[in-house]
């Protein structure tokens, strides 16, 4: 009697989690890009009704042609809300307020950390797949991954430098993602050796000092051109061509930890001296 009772008690005190839901939920509403990948991924047909506003803008998001029928919302209780939810998934960093409206509505949520590499990446796949009742297609998808990472990881030390620039000239230095990437594919990363964190800034001229054999940008975002990517277009990017390849690698392919990350490591062995 006591165990049932304690697993009672366990369940209500995770329903907010969806830990002890009797079946998956029917109505799912993510509210952060990052979220809106893998729930595309992992969600059975119907099942997602709802993400955010950047999952359909093909410059951050990688499936942005599977959201483009689906409702998005802003992070709004009411927006949320009209939806009509059954489970709404947040960072569990931001909105405090909105999951505090969207619980009074009696609504569950299900918070899942921000991913800085592929092993938190596994992580959220594995939770958020559990909880759409999809735990085989997570497994899939984690299996998958670490095969294709397996095939394109370059062993042994770093034999190459690459330098990551992006708008207004931040760079992803040590601890980043990124920085991850480039480790695993045979780079080291000019920012961390720059003793620059996770998400900081360098300047054009510290690229030129450090002559790295990579350039990463992202030409796309100079596209519509703004004078936060305006550097793409700059001279001193056409002076470290003369010794370093430039590598365009989309944003949306790094921007999230999780499945396109595996299509920047092929994109970075392809260019590796």
């Amino acid at each position: 009697m006591k165990t049932g009772l304690v697993a009672a008690m366990l369940c209500l005190l995770l329903a907010a989690t969806s830990a002890c839901r009797a079946e998956p939920p029917r109505r799912v509403v993510t509210v952060n890009l990052c979220l809106d990948q893998l729930a595309l991924r992992l969600a059975a047909p119907g099942q997602l009704v709802g993400v955010s506003y950047l999952a359909r803008d093909p410059r951050t998001a990688v499936l942005a042609d599977r959201a483009r029928n689906i409702p998005t919302v802003r992070a709004t209780a009411e927006s949320i809300l009209d939806l009509r939810p059954d489970l709404v998934v947040f960072d569990s960093m931001a909105h405090a307020n909105v999951k505090r409206l969207v619980r009074a509505a009696g609504v569950s949520i299900l918070e899942l950390p921000w991913a800085a590499s592929l092993e938190e990446a596994e992580v959220q796949i594995a939770r958020m797949a559990d909880v759409l009742g999809r735990s085989d297609q997570g497994r899939d998808l984690i299996v998958a991954m670490r095969e294709r990472q397996r095939q394109l990881v370059r062993p042994g030390p770093p034999t190459a430098t690459a330098a990551v620039l992006q708008a207004n000239l931040r760079t992803t230095g040590k601890g980043s993602l990124m920085d991850e990437l480039l480790g695993l594919t045979g780079y080291r990363n000019l920012a961390a050796d720059l003793g620059i964190s996770a998400y900081g800034r360098f300047s054009l001229e510290a690229v030129l000092a450090g002559r790295p054999d990579l350039v990463i940008l992202d030409e796309e975002s100079n596209a519509d051109p703004a004078r936060a990517t305006s550097f793409v277009d700059h001279p001193a990017i056409g002076t470290l061509a003369r010794h370093a390849r430039i590598l365009s690698l989309p944003i949306r392919y790094s921007i999230c930890a999780g499945p396109e990350n595996l299509d920047a490591l092929q994109k970075l062995r392809e260019v590796h001296p």
